[in-house]
């Protein structure tokens, strides 16, 4: 018979999370049907594999003698990096609580437990904006009440003692709490709660020594989602209903960023967000120098009104949420564009240096990258969000191409979305400006079935002349003309920072000019340069 455990060391935190992402892996596609709220776009359980994903991987990286305070530490701060969606960010907050309680400790009993328990119930209510009842909150909540009431209750004598009767009530309390949340914002149960009982009851197998593979545990939650009556997802996928209007989900794009500032300029930005989006999650840590690094998320109607500085954020990754809503439950499905009907089973990623394209590029379907950076990882981030084994990237130039090519790699070695039950195949197309980008991504969201999505964007490259020029340039005139010609039918002028309000109407006569017959589309990008990019088809 085995010992259960009496605290809770290095060894037993790494199992633990180790065996958590086994549990999800096997109920993500579960976790997926059942996603209705905030907005019903089916990626939850996709969503906290990849938050928990980095916590393993984090933890993964450390000696195999670090300590208790030095895994939690590396683990909170991993899952702050991976974290996907409001669920996700609500985990990455609970493991930073629990990090914090842990702090200086080279063990954990009971006590210290049950306070780490209701630090991440504190924590998980102020990730977000807008707290709501019937979702993941509710069963934090319930966790954290059960382990005060079951370590107060062995300290007067009254009850079970030791750390399985402390993580046992929390475990039993957040089933309990999980059924509580059925039909409260659609359908079955809440997804985020989902994900919240198989962590602490992953806990559980481990400290009574039980569960060591996830199968066990992952069986054990189908069989009680099943019981409440909850339909897992078919293979041709279920119809998700759509968020009720005027919910916190509100938006028709999901915005995530990295932040780095310090606690000010987070609170600052997290009081900005609340005005003028929802859904709304800033979480992560500053230290007393005024350095910190925060995971932002929020659902808006205008990306270009949530972000921050240029010089702050990092991986900015933005989702066009409408099409989603009525998709089938596969991830994999709803990341081929707008359409649904090009390449099922391949994701798009967009990269640019406009702010102004954001909008557009995420229409399209695609996820899109601003600012792609020196590192992968942004790239990484976004092909991990489209969920699909295959994803084309689109770059917006040479630099991109290069950090694209290098994600490629790093995805093939199994260090994108190996996690999602396999590798992933990044094809990096031969776009080189934002006009190839916009043309790309819109006759790959248009596809029929059969063509490669590859040749789909380089086709619109090939079929598309650009120039890059300055602004205001006295050569401009000339430029267009030699550009232009009269048959052309679609000219796309992209502004940078330094146009004026008189620029698009410059741009107009100027191509009237030249190509009389063409439709103008003027876009106010932003970009720092160049002043002004043209492509014409």
């Amino acid at each position: 018979m085995t010992t259960p455990l009496a605290v809770l060391d290095a060894r037993a935190v790494r199992s633990w999370f180790e065996h958590a992402l086994r549990s999800l892996l096997l109920l993500r596609r579960e976790v997926d049907g059942l996603n209705v709220f905030p907005v019903p776009d089916a990626d939850t359980g996709t969503n906290l594999v990849l938050t928990l994903a980095g916590a393993a991987e984090a933890v993964h990286g450390l000696e195999t003698d670090a300590d208790l305070s030095t895994l939690t530490r590396a683990a909170a701060d991993g899952a702050l990096l991976g974290a996907r969606g409001n669920s996700g960010i609500i985990v990455s907050q609970c493991l930073r609580a629990l990090a914090e309680t842990f702090d200086g400790a080279r063990e954990a009993g009971p006590a210290l437990v049950t306070r780490a328990l209701g630090a991440a119930d504190e924590g998980a209510r102020a990730a977000v904006g807008h707290p709501v009842e019937g979702t993941i909150l509710s069963v934090t909540r319930a966790a954290a009440a059960a382990a005060a009431g079951a370590s107060a209750a062995s300290g007067a004598g009254r009850g079970a003692t030791g750390l399985a009767a402390v993580v046992g009530a929390a475990s039993l309390s957040a089933r309990e709490a999980l059924v509580g949340t059925r039909g409260a914002h659609g359908r079955g149960v809440d997804a985020g709660g989902v994900g919240y009982v198989v962590l602490l009851t992953s806990l559980l197998d481990v400290v009574r020594g039980t569960g060591d593979a996830g199968t066990a545990r992952a069986a054990a939650v189908s069989e009680l989602l099943a019981g409440l009556g909850t339909a897992a997802p078919t293979a041709e996928g279920v119809p998700v209903p759509a968020a009720e209007p005027g919910d916190d989900g509100a938006g028709d794009f999901e915005v995530m960023y990295v932040l780095r500032a310090g606690a000010a300029r987070a609170a600052a930005l997290r009081a900005h967000l609340g005005r003028v989006g929802h859904s709304v999650a800033v979480v992560g840590w500053s230290d007393d120098a005024g350095a910190g690094l925060w995971q932002v998320h929020v659902h808006t109607d205008a990306p270009l009104s949530v972000l921050a500085e240029p010089d702050v954020m990092e991986q900015v990754c933005v989702r066009y949420l409408k099409p989603l809503l009525g998709a089938p439950v596969d991830g994999t499905e709803r990341a081929a564009g707008a359409s649904g009907a090009a390449g099922a089973r391949t994701g798009v990623v967009a990269c640019t240096r406009a702010p102004g394209l954001l909008e557009p590029l995420a229409r399209t379907g695609a996820v899109v990258v601003l600012g792609p950076g020196a590192n992968p990882a942004g790239v990484l981030r976004a092909a991990a969000d489209t969920g699909a084994p295959e994803v084309l990237v689109l770059p917006c130039d040479e630099h991109s191409a290069a950090v694209a090519a290098e994600a490629g790699v790093q995805a093939a070695d199994g260090r994108a979305a190996a996690h999602l039950g396999g590798r992933q195949l990044l094809h990096v197309a031969t776009t080189r400006n934002e006009i190839h980008v916009l043309a790309a991504a819109v006759e790959v969201a248009g596809a029929g079935e059969g063509r490669h999505l590859v040749e789909v964007a380089d086709e619109a490259v090939r079929r598309t002349r650009t120039a890059e020029l300055g602004w205001p340039d006295v050569g401009t005139e000339l430029a267009l003309a030699g550009l232009l010609s009269p048959g052309d039918e679609l000219v796309t002028a992209l502004l940078g920072a330094g146009a004026d309000e008189d620029s698009p109407e410059v741009v107009r006569e100027l191509v009237a000019q030249a190509a009389p017959g063409a439709e103008v589309v003027v876009i106010q990008g932003g970009q720092a340069a160049p002043g002004l990019l043209l492509g014409a088809e």
